[in-house]
């Protein structure tokens, strides 16, 4: 058998990335499947946001690179196979955000002392996606708050209902984070802030019809 040139530990981390990926994909959002019971996956959200985000990019902002936009989305959220999703309706709570900041900065430096020795692209990608320095990561920052809107949308509701808010604790956090997110990291993005508010109003508009019901329930 022909032997391999390249060190062990390489070959080692090389398995222990594809492990750390497998339990990435066990790591679960609070977001539902349209059968609202399935629980979206991190790697179902990693796919999703990169495939999305890189056909929009194409069509309404082909002044980026769509590369960078892939990069960012792969890793955006590893650090939750450590830190664990955090819902975004929380995150208007300093102590919440603060919390959620500590959680991923620990995961982060964690993967840094697992894989920096052998595969340094990834805690650098993260970092570099996480200081928004560059259009293609402040576009893939604001598309990471298009996609739970999308889903909510397909699910019909049912994690809106299942984290206990209404139609209209719904539209005021969506409006808050849409004005935050404009006036900050997002201003330079107006075709993903597009879609973002447009992904907002479909929401608002099925919790329209579905809330109702819900009552009756």
């Amino acid at each position: 058998m022909k032997e391999t040139k390249l060190p062990r530990e390489t070959v080692e981390k090389a398995l222990s990335l594809a492990s750390l990926v497998l339990e990435f994909g066990q790591t679960n959002r609070v977001t539902h499947y349209p059968d609202g019971v399935t629980l979206e996956s991190d790697t179902d959200h990693t796919v999703m946001l990169g495939i999305i985000a890189c056909a929009f990019a194409k069509e309404h902002a082909p002044h980026l690179d769509t590369g960078k936009i892939a990069e960012f989305a792969l890793v955006h959220d590893l650090v939750e196979v450590y830190a664990k999703d955090t819902p975004m309706f929380g995150m208007k709570n300093e102590a919440y955000t603060k919390d959620k900041e500590e959680r991923e900065s620990l995961a982060l430096e964690r993967i840094k002392r697992e894989y920096d020795s052998v595969f340094p692209w990834i805690a650098e990608t993260i970092e570099e996606y996480e200081s928004l320095k560059t259009p293609e990561a402040r576009f893939v920052k604001v598309f990471d708050k298009v996609l739970p809107k999308l889903v909510h949308i397909l699910n019909r509701g049912v994690t809106v209902k299942s984290l206990g808010h209404t139609r209209q604790s719904t539209t005021e956090f969506h409006e808050y984070q849409y004005e935050k997110i404009k006036a900050g990291y997002g201003g330079d993005q107006p075709e993903a802030l597009d879609l973002l508010w447009a992904a907002h109003l479909l929401s608002d508009e099925m919790l329209a019809e579905l809330e109702p019901l819900w009552n009756d329930q």
